[in-house]
């Protein structure tokens, strides 16, 4: 396969990039970054995203060049970071209006039973203590549906669990704070 004189000066650059000659990395910035942007856009059809992708690519792609061992693959190397970086953006948007959608549906009125707080103020104080004895994940777990009120769902997308993992703490969490609280009553009786 014959290559052009384009190829062959792309490669060169890529030599010279991976010796450190700081120009190089100008030129080749100058040369690639439509290209890289073009790619960007045509996968997030969204210019200010595709302009941050690219630039997260091209950070990717200057701290990885001195490993690239064939000069020759750089377009297919290069097009490829822009790829994954444009996918991960894609998730975390779907992520983000996931999330947007189950806290809209969770501001609807629902029939989940409200817990009023009747005690006295040491009462809540005692509660406090014990819920910070817990081990984090149960108190993250009690801090989300009972103190801001969201749905297993919600709290399910928040910290990336599977909901019936999601209930399965929430069950452990109120068994463990249960016995902590029995633990605090007796030591006061």
């Amino acid at each position: 396969m014959k290559r052009s004189s384009e190829q062959i000066f792309d490669e060169l650059l890529i030599l010279r990039c991976q010796d450190n000659d700081q120009e190089a990395v100008g030129l080749l910035w100058k040369r690639w970054q439509p290209r890289i942007l073009k790619w960007s856009f045509d996968f997030l059809k969204d210019q200010e995203l595709a302009q941050e992708v690219a630039q997260e690519s091209w950070l990717s792609i200057f701290q990885g060049l001195a490993k690239l061992k064939d000069p020759t693959l750089f377009r297919f190397w290069a097009y490829r970071i822009v790829q994954r970086r444009s996918a991960d953006q894609i998730r975390k948007i779907q992520k983000e209006r996931k999330l947007s959608e189950a806290l809209g549906k969770e501001s609807e009125p629902t029939h989940q039973k409200e817990i009023e707080l009747r005690s006295s103020p040491d009462e809540v104080a005692l509660m406090l203590q014990a819920i910070k004895e817990l081990p984090d994940q149960h108190q993250q777990i009690l801090k989300l549906y009972y103190l801001e009120k969201h749905s297993v769902k919600v709290i399910a997308l928040l910290i990336e669990l599977p909901e019936g993992t999601v209930k399965s703490r929430l069950f452990y969490a109120r068994k463990y704070l249960k016995e902590k609280l029995k633990e605090v009553y007796h030591e006061q009786d």
